[in-house]
């Protein structure tokens, strides 16, 4: 089984975030076979970052935030394809934020389990672990 992360999955894996996965869900993470991040996720940390709705300076810029979370937590860069900016904007709208609407199409084209505290994933069949 793989897992993608959602970003505020990610954030909290690295302890940016204040909120933590559960120790269940760390446990998980670490016994599927492939933990990806949607490259979406970087556009959105970098917005965030700009916004100075985010820090991430302990490590730097977002993109030195972004390698180094890769690295230490051996995760897989998922690239957006066309196929997800389709998908994305052909499914319901029980939810209006851009980013996780890619998540949830790549989710959805690889048959992966989505990382997330947001609830409003579950309305797209895909499964989800908080």
């Amino acid at each position: 089984m793989d897992l993608i992360l959602d970003t505020c999955a990610l954030l909290s894996l690295s302890g940016i975030a204040r909120k933590k996965l559960t120790t269940k869900t760390l446990a998980r993470i670490s016994d599927v076979d492939r933990v990806f991040v949607s490259a979406c996720s970087l556009f959105e940390i970098s917005l965030k970052v700009k916004r100075e709705q985010l820090s991430v300076s302990p490590f730097g810029s977002a993109i030195d935030y972004w390698d180094k979370a890769i690295a230490a937590y051996d995760l897989d860069s998922l690239s957006v394809e066309a196929e997800d900016f389709e998908k994305a904007t052909s499914l319901p709208d029980h939810h209006n934020d851009p980013f996780d609407r890619i998540i949830i199409a790549q989710a959805l084209r690889r048959s992966c389990s989505i990382v997330t505290y947001d609830k409003l994933f579950s309305a797209y069949g895909v499964e989800l672990l908080q």
